[in-house]
Parts: C-alpha cells; structure tokens; sequence
C-alpha cells in the first residue's frame, strides 16, 4: 500500500517545478545583463559625448556651430544682375558694373557686424573660426567699397548710416586695444597678416572719407595694428606681397614706416628670387598656379598705383610678358581650372586689366574688356554671384573645392578683376570702350610657354582652352577629384573642424586642364538657363 502524505510533510519537487525554478534563474540573469549592457553603452555613450566635447574644445575652430541665414539684397535684386550679366557674350557697359558692385555691398551690408568691424557670410566656416571669417568679410570688401566711395558713392547701408561712416567704424572697433570687436594682433602667417593688405589699400584708396576723418589717437591704432605686418616674417611666395602693401600704403599716408624700409627691400629681393621668367613666380609649396594672377600681379597693380616708381620698368616688363600669354587662357567657356582656391576665378582677367596701365601695348584694351565681360558673364551665370555675396566653388558653392582654409567670405577676392575695373574706369573711362575678341576667338592656336613649361591649345570652332602640363609632373594615373560625403560630415559634427577633402592632387597634378574637363563640367551642374546664352558673337 502506497503511504499517504501527511499535513506538514514535503513532497519531492515535479518536474513542472524545477523547469520553473530555471527559468525564473535565467529570466534574472538575462535582466542583469541587459542591465549590465544599459550601464555600458551608458557610460560608453558619455565618455564619446565627453570625448567630442574635449575634442572641440581643445581643436574646434571658434564659433565653428554660429551659422549665418543666407539673405538676398532687394535694392538691387539678384534677377537684376543675372538679365544684366546674361549679355555678357554681346558686351557689357560700366552701369552693369556699377550694379554689381552695389548688389555686393548691399549683400555685405546684411551680414556686417553691429560695430562693423566684421562681416558675417552665410556658407561653410575655415579651420581659423568665426570671428577671423568675419574678419575677411570687412577685409576683402573694403578695396571694392573704397573705390566706390573714390567715385564719389556713398550709399546708405543702414538706417541712417552711410558706407563710409559704417567703413570708418569698423576700422576704429577692429584698431581698438580694448573694443570687444578688436581683431587681435597681427602675428606671423596669422589670418589677420593676410587681410591687413586689403585694409591698408582701402585706407589709401579711400582716404578722404576713411583715413583723414579720424582723430591722431585713432591713426596712431590703426597704424599700429597695421605694423605687425611688417613687424612679422611672411610665407614665401604670393605672402610677400602682403607687407608690402602696408608698407607703401602706410608711408603714402604719411606715417613714418622707415624702419621697416631694409625689411622690405629684403622681401621684394626674395620675391623676385622666386622669378621664373615672363612674369611668373613659383609659389611655394605648390609652384605655379593662378596666384600669379589674382595675388602677385594683382598687388604691383596696387603698389605702382600707390608708388609709381615701385619695381622700375622690370615690373612693367615682366607685367606685360604675363598679362599677353594669360589673355590665351580666357575663353567664353571660362578657363581651365587649376590649381588651389578656385573661387576666386573672377579675379584671374585682373592683371590684363592691370597691364591697360602698366604695360601699355601688351595687349588691346578690347580684349581686357572682353576677358572681363565672359569671365564675369560665365561665372555669374552659373551660380557665383548668390546670397549678396561669391560662392565658395567653381561655379555655385561646392564644398569639394573649398579648401579647409577657406570660410564664407574668402571668396570675395574674385571682387579684384571689378575693382582694378572700376579704378581704371573711374581714371580712364574704360568701361563704355569696344570689346575686341580674344585669342581663342579669333584662331586656334598651340603655344608652348617656356616658364611654365605649359603647352597651351585653344580651338575657336568651340572655345575650348587646354593645358598641358610638364611631364615632369605628371603621376601614372588622372587624380580624381575627392568628393564631400556623409562621412566628412559626421567627422565636422564630431570635430567641429572642416573636414573638406584635400583636392590638391588632383588640382596640381594631372596631364591636362581644360575649360571642359570633369572639374569645369561642374559649372553645368548650375541651374541658371542664362548661361547657354554665353557663346561669342562679338565680331570687330
């Protein structure tokens, strides 16, 4: 007979029972370790968050997440200039400059700084912050604005408030020892040595209204701001010029720069070591690319303007030599794009304006016009003119050809070609006089340039421009251009630094560079219809 159990005793757990026990073990382990995983991502999450917060504090470019709403001017509309631009091909007038010059000051009057010593650009910042972006957007204006206000325009930019009063008060904020809105000390291969060219020059140009208006303890800041230029060592190459437009523009002012005089002839000295012939220097590191255009050719433009005795007849010699081979490489295509710094590509026809006055006879004066009616009827037609402001591109803006160094308003010296314009015409009455058609226009043509080593083509059936580079140079395969991705992003949220690709390869170093190559084509990407129009038909 099987026992009964009785009250109080225990039975042998089931099989039921010892599975649920099991379970219920397992269940709270796997909380623990969903538990223990929570706890890791947690705190793996806060060591990233704390890392990137490092990350940017220690190497994030200031102000790098301030960011500026694009604005267009309404005075004078963006419409406006593209219909007035659209006619480039057939020949452009001075009102169509004037026009865009006061299209980009009224752009440049939405993003100036409430004390005026900055101008802030809507785009992608550079490696150097917010407020030396800023900083370039007073510089890089001022020569322009200086020579409106040369011509005897003073528009008004504020309730109130006129260009040259809103100029003067930058200046003095930005000289200021104790202004919140001081630009900071030059120092050596600093921004500020770089725009204090600019600054000088637009002092010069605009005296009457920048210069003498202010008071001798204001002069004396600004002066001294200034002579860190010259107090400082510059890069080799196109940097040279820098104190040296400080140097002369100061001293034509009527400040006592002598003690700098044996520094800059030391600088001019080098400068011309670097002289390869016919108007061409090398500039380290890269060689020779279009700095030689809208940098050094560009500033003896100035100097000569400041200094008629500066560089004797080498510099109009050698300023002649470059301007009659650099007309071969304009086109109603553009022009074949290298080299670094793209967006300035409005400024590369300023020396065969320059040469007009430096170098009479090195080319007609209608081809000059002609160079600058197709470079700014092209680029403006396919995106470089927008939001009151240039495009940081080659045509719109386009991040894989914005180097790291660049911010919003670096671009604005493309403005250089318009303001040697707008100079000459103001002193010559260039504007309104006969376009002539350029080389590529007229025959197709193969030159061979013994300082570059360039083999130059152009075939007027369709207004291409080619250019073949030095052997020597020349890598196994084309480098391709690198293009902006999700990842250069991800990596600029996390680092707060631009993370652009560096193009310089393929910028530098490929066989050929033509006005219809994969990096030109990037123009055709613009939406603007008028540039179909942009094809030659002057015909003198």
């Amino acid at each position: 007979m099987t026992p009964r159990a009785t009250v109080g005793s225990h039975a042998a757990p089931g099989p039921s029972t010892s599975r649920s026990t099991t379970s219920s073990h397992a269940h709270r382990l796997r909380l623990r370790l969903v538990r223990l995983a929570a706890l890791l991502l947690g705190l793996l999450v806060c060591v990233a968050l704390a890392a990137t917060l490092a990350i940017r504090t220690r190497s994030g470019a200031p102000g790098w997440s301030e960011r500026t709403p694009a604005r267009e001017p309404r005075v004078i509309p963006r419409a406006d200039i593209l219909n007035r631009f659209a006619g480039a091909a057939q020949g452009l007038e001075r009102e169509d400059y004037r026009q865009v010059a006061l299209h980009l000051i009224e752009g440049w009057a939405l993003y100036r700084s409430p004390e005026g010593a900055r101008a802030h650009y809507p785009g992608l910042p550079s490696d150097a912050g917010r407020e030396a972006d800023g900083l370039e957007g007073f510089a890089r204006m001022l020569p322009l604005a200086a020579t409106l206000l040369m011509r005897g325009e003073d528009p008004e930019v504020a309730a109130g408030l006129k260009l040259s009063q809103a100029l003067r008060a930058g200046l003095i904020a930005g000289t200021a020892t104790d202004h919140p809105a001081r630009w900071g000390t030059v120092q050596a291969y600093s921004p500020q040595y770089v725009e204090s060219a600019d600054i000088a020059l637009g002092l010069w140009l605009a005296r009457p209204v920048l210069w003498e208006p202010l008071s001798a303890e204001q002069k004396v800041r600004v002066a001294q701001w200034l002579a860190g230029t010259m107090a400082n060592l510059p890069h080799d190459g196109n940097w040279m010029v820098f104190p040296l437009m400080v140097h002369r523009s100061l001293r034509a002012l009527g400040v006592d720069v002598s003690r700098y005089d044996a520094r800059m002839q030391t600088h001019w000295e080098r400068l011309m070591h670097l002289h390869r012939g016919r108007g061409w220097f090398h500039d380290p590191p890269h060689g020779f690319d279009y700095y030689n255009a809208w940098s050094i050719h560009n500033a003896f433009y100035w100097l000569r303007r400041i200094d008629p005795g500066f560089g004797g007849a080498l510099v109009s010699e050698i300023h002649g030599e470059f301007a009659g081979f650099l007309r071969h490489l304009i086109s109603p295509q553009g022009h074949p794009p290298l080299g670094r710094s793209t967006c300035y590509r409005m400024a590369l026809v300023a020396p065969l304006l320059a040469a007009l006055e430096m170098a009479p006879g090195a080319l007609p004066a209608g081809q000059a016009l002609r160079a600058l009616d197709l470079s700014w009827g092209w680029f403006i037609a396919h995106g470089a003119v927008q939001a009151g402001g240039v495009t940081a591109g080659l045509c719109q803006a386009d991040p894989a050809l914005q180097a790291r160094y660049s911010g919003p308003a670096s671009c604005l010296w493309a403005l250089r070609s318009l303001t040697i314009a707008l100079d000459l015409d103001h002193r010559m009455g260039l504007l309104d006089e006969p376009r002539e058609r350029l080389p590529v226009e007229r025959e197709a043509f193969v030159l061979r340039h013994a300082a570059t080593g360039w083999r130059v083509e152009g075939n007027p059936a369709t207004g291409q421009v080619w250019i073949d580079m030095p052997q020597a140079q020349q890598p196994e395969q084309v480098p391709r251009l690198l293009e902006y991705t999700w990842t250069d992003r991800a990596m600029e949220w996390l680092t707060h630094q631009p993370r652009r690709p560096d193009n310089r390869v393929a910028l530098y170093r490929r066989a050929r560079y033509g006005t219809d190559d994969d990096i030109a084509l990037r123009c055709h990407r613009a939406t603007e219809p008028a540039g179909d129009r942009l094809v030659s038909s002057v015909d003198r």
